[in-house]
């Protein structure tokens, strides 16, 4: 059975917290995540990984999403964090990666345009319509199609 995770969605204005990783020459970002430990909430796994990674302390205003992962046994669960306004976000550590194998190289706050096609989607079903400033421009989009 694969391992259940979290992620967390900071917003600031139209902008997402996303974590830089590098691995085997290549840099992807990704939402704030990782996998939930044993006897712990999934709300907590968030606000943790959102530390681990971002160096930043949140609190949870509400589950976005949650789904089956690829082998149907596992899930993917999604929150909206908000942070403090003054909060500046730092590239942290995994803590089950020796120092060598570290893949965190950055943080930065994206629009959504900044992101692959593939990354908006899955932030989509991640639940970022769920998000006012989100929902507005998943509308705009709507009606820029239906013209």
């Amino acid at each position: 059975m694969g391992r259940s995770r979290s992620q967390a969605i900071v917003v600031r204005g139209d902008r997402i917290l996303m974590v830089k990783h590098t691995m085997e020459g290549r840099d992807f970002y990704c939402l704030p995540a990782g996998g939930i430990e044993a006897g712990e909430s999934p709300e907590d796994a968030a606000l943790r990984e959102l530390f681990e990674e971002a160096g930043v302390r949140g609190r949870i205003l509400q589950r976005t999403a949650s789904c089956l992962k690829a082998d149907r046994e596992s899930e993917v669960h999604s929150f909206w964090v908000e942070i403090p306004e003054n909060a500046v976000a730092l590239p942290g550590l995994d803590p089950e990666l020796s120092p060598e194998k570290q893949t965190i190289t950055g943080v930065a706050w994206m629009r959504l345009e900044e992101l692959s096609q593939l990354d908006q989607i899955y932030l989509w079903c991640s639940g970022l319509k769920t998000i006012p400033v989100f929902y507005e421009k998943l509308n705009q989009m709507k009606k820029n199609q239906q013209a």
